[in-house]
């Protein structure tokens, strides 16, 4: 796998937007490594999604999914629906769904789990904010983050981890290649410490006010893998040049 890029669409693109950004991508998409990009549509975009990149080695998957796979859990995701719709990832423990909807460590822990047991890859997602930045917490943080999802979690599974600090994501405001550098190797490190060897199959992203005007400079430090990318990947053009800043960087470094 190359450099990653991946798209969340957050409350974005119907089915028909989702369609129409498809079409525009594989137009343009001559030279590119499919399977090093993902989408992660809305639930009701989902199905068109899964249709139109099927068996085309473009992974894409939900937002969101719930750890019990069928019951009275209204409003929910099945991870085994997701399965059969073709999925390949999740996310899971994004900072939105952490302060928005209170998802707590062990609810992302049991999330990672249930994507596990489906063979579906989770993209885990921790991130410190403003004021744990400020008061010197970040590492704390983060590394907390990402010991209590790994909780029960079997070496052999693989997933994503996505360092998205919460006071770059929408901002404007983004993370130096330093300020992100310096807390990929607090994660790889941590990474090393519970999963010893196996902790080499994780890429690590970064995600915050991703663009393709930031985006060769961020690539360029050795510990990111790739992006989790907002705004900019609702635009075909802005997701293709990140990619292509992301892959340049890599290959001149």
């Amino acid at each position: 796998m190359g450099f990653i890029c991946a798209g969340n669409w957050k409350l974005n693109k119907g089915p028909k937007e989702a369609n129409e950004f498809f079409e525009d991508f594989q137009a343009k998409a001559q030279g590119l490594l499919l399977s090093d990009f993902a989408i992660y549509p809305s639930a009701f975009s989902l199905y068109t999604v899964s249709q139109e990149l099927r068996e085309k080695g473009f992974n894409w998957g939900a937002q969101n999914i719930y750890w019990e796979s069928s019951g009275a859990f209204t409003g929910e995701n099945s991870v085994e629906i997701l399965k059969e719709m073709g999925a390949t990832q999740c996310l899971v423990g994004h900072s939105e769904r952490r302060a928005l909807f209170g998802e707590t460590n062990e609810q992302t822990a049991q999330k990672m789990l249930a994507l596990a047991n489906q063979g579906i890859t989770p993209v885990l997602c921790v991130g410190e904010t403003l004021q744990e930045r400020k008061s010197g917490q970040t590492n704390a943080v983060i590394t907390s983050q990402l010991r209590e999802a790994l909780k029960g979690w079997n070496a052999n599974n693989s997933f994503w981890l996505a360092y998205e600090p919460v006071w770059a994501i929408g901002t404007g405001e983004v993370a130096t290649p330093q300020q992100a550098e310096e807390a990929h190797q607090v994660l790889r490190a941590e990474l090393e410490k519970l999963l010893a060897e196996k902790s080499k199959k994780t890429p690590i992203l970064y995600g915050g006010s991703v663009k393709p005007e930031n985006a060769f400079e961020l690539a360029k430090m050795p510990n990111v893998d790739g992006f989790l990318i907002g705004g900019a990947s609702l635009k075909v053009d802005f997701f293709r040049q990140i990619y292509q800043q992301g892959t340049k960087a890599k290959q001149s470094s």
